[in-house]
């Protein structure tokens, strides 16, 4: 069975305001206990899957999950036990007439399952009612209470709106209206993962960086730049937990930053796909990609220029460290303004298609989209050096556009001349990013002469350095122009 669910965080200051709104319709309630097993070296949260026992009430449930096809879905197979004299053990027998479960038991477990054992548990007192309106019932649940190992405890006060029945559309705006009265804020990361987390002592789950895009061929232009906007927030939102929860690590900034790189680059230049877009988007994602600031510039300065520069004479350079304001972010990414947009494009990702369209049409559109960009990044090549700064930097700005975008619809072409395009593709971005690079560095560095009078030579290497990469950049630019496309 797929399960169709929203996850939100809840501030600890409005859990008694949601308790009195639910009781007010009569809420349930239910006591849930559960104990979460994996092998030692977590071959189940590594493949995003999880087993649990759980005590419901005075009934137990054994329960697999796994990973659906986006985060507002995920796999939940569940077998009733009833009433026990005792507390139940593991029995991945229980599935043996469920295929699917027992093939992706069987392709992550292999020889393991003997290893599998209790990992962490959950305690929780669920308080649930399911609104009906209109063809759609969705179940709120407010879980309070605590994932723990045998050592150590961490916090649950949450809200999940699972669609029993009805649009995923109505869903997120029915969600839609709980933000400004509760401070919801977004969350994917699942109880077990949390507790995955909490029993190997760690903080945060590695970085989520952009997975492939499989697009069907028969799909139209539209349903095309809906599974584009979906892949995108794929990527988006678990970085997004990370930062919420002021226990991000600079990579999970990072990747959010590709992540809306990437968004915008796709309602850019594929806005015509679709008559559902939302024009205000555009500017309210440039506005969040702004507000992750500059750790990526620095760390490129620090880790790719400055070493560069020692090796020309200089003595060792130490940039001062700017802590990102984490605190800062985690408020802009909780606020109502950041979750709306994020229903938003989720809504938009997850809504009906009323019109089919052909494939004829998407490949059309591809091309449209594609010349149109490629003609942006390219008809300058002549005049590249005779242009002021800020417009070669606009190019290489087109240029990562352009990988992006032939990225999100390589799958419709032959893998060989994707690839062979990309590979011209990528020097030109290199040239231009590093050429780039320079001009980033040059601001830091007269900002560090005040601290560190060595940071002369440096600057004196980087305006000495320009005008080369200028015209690398130049003969990158002409050479990529007489690459033939593909599409």
């Amino acid at each position: 069975m797929v399960e169709v669910e929203l996850k939100f965080q809840l501030p600890e200051s409005k859990k008694k305001t949601v308790q009195q709104y639910l009781k007010k319709h009569k809420a349930q309630q239910i006591h849930l206990q559960a104990k979460y097993y994996d092998t030692p070296d977590r071959l189940l949260a590594k493949n995003g899957m999880a087993l649990r026992l759980r005590k419901e009430n005075d009934l137990w449930v054994q329960t697999f999950k796994a990973a659906g096809q986006s985060h507002l879905h995920r796999v939940e197979e569940e077998v009733f036990l009833g009433q026990c004299d005792q507390a139940p053990d593991l029995n991945i027998d229980l599935y043996k007439d469920n295929k699917a479960v027992t093939n992706l038991l069987a392709q992550v477990l292999g020889t393991e399952v003997e290893k599998l054992s209790l990992q962490f548990e959950t305690d929780v007192q669920r308080t649930y009612h399911v609104f009906e309106a209109d063809d759609t019932a969705i179940e709120v649940c407010l879980d309070d209470g605590v994932v723990k190992t045998a050592t150590t405890q961490s916090k649950i006060c949450e809200v999940e709106f699972e669609l029993k029945q009805g649009a995923v559309k109505t869903l997120i705006q029915f969600a839609h209206q709980w933000i400004d009265r509760y401070e919801l804020w977004l969350d994917v990361r699942s109880k077990a993962e949390r507790g995955n987390l909490l029993a190997l002592g760690r903080a945060v789950s590695p970085a989520v960086y952009a997975k492939s895009l499989n697009l069907n061929k028969d799909i139209s232009a539209e349903q095309a730049l809906k599974k584009i906007v979906e892949n995108c927030l794929g990527q988006f939102l678990p970085n997004m937990a990370a930062i919420a929860d002021e226990v991000a690590e600079a990579e999970h900034i990072h990747q959010a930053r590709v992540s809306l790189r990437r968004l915008r680059s796709a309602l850019r230049h594929f806005s015509t796909w679709s008559s559902e877009l939302n024009p205000v988007w555009e500017e309210q994602i440039a506005e969040l990609f702004r507000e992750l600031g500059d750790t990526r510039d620095e760390d490129a300065v620090r880790t790719e220029i400055l070493p560069m520069i020692v090796q020309h004479g200089s003595p060792e350079l130490l940039l001062p460290i700017s802590e990102q304001p984490l605190k800062n972010l985690a408020t802009r990414f909780k606020s109502a303004d950041t979750i709306k947009l994020l229903l938003g494009l989720l809504a938009f990702a997850y809504s009906e298609e009323d019109s089919q369209s052909t494939h004829r049409k998407l490949k059309k559109q591809i091309e449209k989209s594609l010349d149109k960009l490629h003609h942006q990044v390219v008809s300058q090549a002549q005049h590249f050096t005779e242009l002021e700064v800020t417009e070669q930097h606009q190019i290489r700005k087109k240029v990562k556009q352009l990988r992006y975008c032939i990225e999100f619809i390589s799958s419709l072409y032959p893998s060989k001349n994707v690839q062979q395009f990309l590979k011209q593709l990528q020097p030109l971005q290199n040239t231009l990013g590093f050429y780039n690079d320079l001009f980033i560095a040059e601001d830091i560095f007269n900002k560090a002469i005040e601290h560190d009078p060595y940071f002369w030579f440096a600057l004196g290497w980087i305006k000495a350095k320009q005008p080369y990469l200028q015209n690398q950049s130049a003969e990158a630019l002409q050479k990529f122009n007489q690459v033939k496309t593909f599409w």
